[in-house]
């Protein structure tokens, strides 16, 4: 009977641990049920992604928590929160010292400054430390999206024949991937969002290389294979945008504003403003060339108020300031002509100094780095290997031995203290207090007698023996009438008698009862350091340390674990 028991209560304890193992992976999914829902930039699914990070914390599972800041990011509203968000995917990358996830979370941060703040400086900066991450990276799909928004910059800059590149391998490995078998639907979608916008940036580069037909292609590539418009809303409205243009330039301008009002809707939407910038200009023009001046003039304000409020500007939209002067002159208004030639000033020393900077800096730190590991990569074929090799192995052997040297010597600096502490308190040197071994100074005479002295003296003795010091934040003044004296009188016996300041006494008192403590029994080192500070009067974990230090030369720490190793060796 006895045997059945027990192999039932085998198979019970099986079973609620495996159990409480799926339900705590199930708990992961179920909050993310809970935020799937919504909307790119919708807040209110804020509330649910904080519970994840939350137990993702809880747990120290960096790979969840990264998941979940990077949730925090795609539905935070504004760019200021979502670089919040995305510094603390990197902290997390970084402590979890996984290459890949640090190269993601560079990657996003450089999203977040590219599309959200146009901030192309940070941008490229976040995207050079997120390639150096993704080098030699089995996770071919990081490595293609790093990829991906190098492209985007060098599209930006101007280096088309580049960007296009760049675009053509992405948009070959998304498109591998998006149509592979077997493949969890939410691989799916990155992918198919990957390939779809590897066609548009391509499109985009072969429209300013003056390539029209290939561009006319990927557009209409890219809307038909659009059929779920809700997955990819976003990747829509570029297209809209992009069918627009390409309609203007046919003269096809009815046509033309179906399409850009209906990408200018899904944009305002999505909070995504330098796309909406674009739109804006193209409908300013489009609306220009029907002779609505009132409407167009209208968009080429709202380009200014977005270059206004997010300080960045594009060649593409530039084009606004000069309608707005020649409406200006043409409506002899001095005043409105003067601000629009100041922010047209202003638009060009931006684009001057953007493209400056940052051509520069990808010239130098993208590609020179790419030819630099190529030639390193020859140099440790040949000789320079074997070099670099023995210098790291000496090296390594000289940390060693310094490391164990120096551990060596701290620890028999401890062990020396540690006897010589338990050799005061054996032979009773360590006392709850200090005698009083010292004659009267003259000038004690004069002001108290020996009786007074020893009134005090003798009452102290009462509120050690009493334990009274344990007492947490004691003073001066509360010990002194603890002992019927007085502040002034207390603080001269101590100073001028026992030679110690009051601060002084309470510690040593404290620290020696602990101690004591200590030593009575095994199961006294145990307790935790919190627990030990407050057991003897002091306030806080790193004060008790610091105070046991001053008073017996080591560590709480240090004196525990030389206890320890005493009793085991005895």
């Amino acid at each position: 009977m006895r045997t059945n028991n027990a192999y039932f209560l085998i198979l019970f304890i099986f079973f609620v641990g495996f159990f409480q193992s799926q339900e705590k992976q199930n708990s992961y999914k179920k909050l993310s049920s809970l935020f799937n829902s919504y909307q790119e930039n919708d807040e209110r699914a804020l509330v649910f992604v904080k519970m994840y990070i939350e137990k993702a914390k809880s747990e120290k599972n960096y790979l969840k928590l990264i998941a979940g800041y990077e949730e925090a990011i795609y539905y935070s509203n504004t760019s200021q929160r979502k670089l919040i968000y995305s510094d603390s995917a990197i902290v997390t990358a970084l402590k979890s010292k996984n290459k890949d996830q640090i190269s993601r979370a560079y990657l996003g941060k450089g999203i977040v400054y590219y599309y959200n703040s146009r901030n192309f400086k940070k941008a490229l900066e976040n995207y050079l430390i997120a390639f150096k991450y993704s080098k030699n990276s089995e996770d071919q799909y990081l490595t293609n999206k790093v990829i991906y928004h190098l492209g985007v910059v060098k599209c930006y800059l101007g280096y088309y024949d580049e960007a296009s590149q760049h675009f053509i391998q992405t948009a070959n490995f998304f498109q591998r991937n998006m149509n592979a078998d077997h493949v969890h639907e939410n691989i799916k979608l990155n992918n198919e969002s990957g390939y779809l916008n590897s066609i548009y940036r391509l499109s985009k580069a072969y429209a300013n290389i003056g390539m029209h037909k290939k561009e006319d292609s990927l557009i209409d590539l890219g809307l038909s294979l659009l059929d779920n418009k809700d997955q990819h809303s976003i990747e829509y409205a570029y297209f809209q945008k992009g069918r627009g243009i390409q309609l203007i330039r046919q003269k096809k301008t009815k046509e033309a504003l179906k399409h850009l009002i209906f990408s200018r809707d899904i944009l305002l939407k999505n909070n995504d403003f330098a796309s909406l910038a674009t739109v804006n200009f193209y409908l300013g023009k489009l609306y220009w060339i029907n002779n609505n001046r009132k409407q167009s003039l209208s968009y080429f304000r709202k380009v200014d108020s977005i270059v206004n409020k997010y300080k960045f500007i594009t060649p593409e939209i530039r084009g606004s300031y000069e309608f707005l002067i020649n409406d200006a002159k043409e409506q002899h208004n001095d005043s409105v002509q003067l601000y629009y030639t100041n922010q047209l000033l202003r638009a060009d020393s931006i684009i001057a100094k953007d493209f400056a900077k940052l051509s520069t800096k990808i010239k130098y730190e993208y590609d020179t780095d790419r030819l630099n590991e190529e030639k390193g990569q020859l140099i440790k074929k040949h000789k320079k290997w074997k070099i670099l090799f023995a210098v790291l192995i000496t090296l390594s052997v000289f940390l060693i031995i310094f490391l164990v040297y120096r551990s060596r010597k701290k620890e028999a600096l401890l062990t020396q203290q540690y006897n010589i502490l338990i050799e005061k308190m054996t032979i009773g040197q360590i006392k709850e207090s200090e005698e009083v071994s010292k004659p009267v100074k003259e000038h004690v005479k004069s002001l108290y007698t020996p009786e007074q002295i020893n009134d005090v003296v003798q009452n102290l003795k009462v509120f050690e023996d009493k334990k009274q010091y344990l007492k947490k934040n004691i003073k001066l003044p509360e010990v002194a009438t603890l002992i019927g004296s007085n502040r002034t009188t207390l603080s001269f016996v101590l100073n001028e008698h026992l030679d110690v300041t009051f601060p002084e006494y309470l510690k040593k008192l404290r620290i020696n009862y602990i101690t004591a403590f200590m030593l009575e029994d095994k199961r006294n080192l145990n307790y935790k350091i919190d627990t030990l500070a407050e057991m003897c009067g002091i306030s806080t974990r790193q004060m008790f340390s610091t105070h046991f230090l001053e008073v017996t030369g080591m560590r709480p720490t240090d004196f525990i674990r030389k206890r320890l190793e005493e009793l085991d060796n005895q």
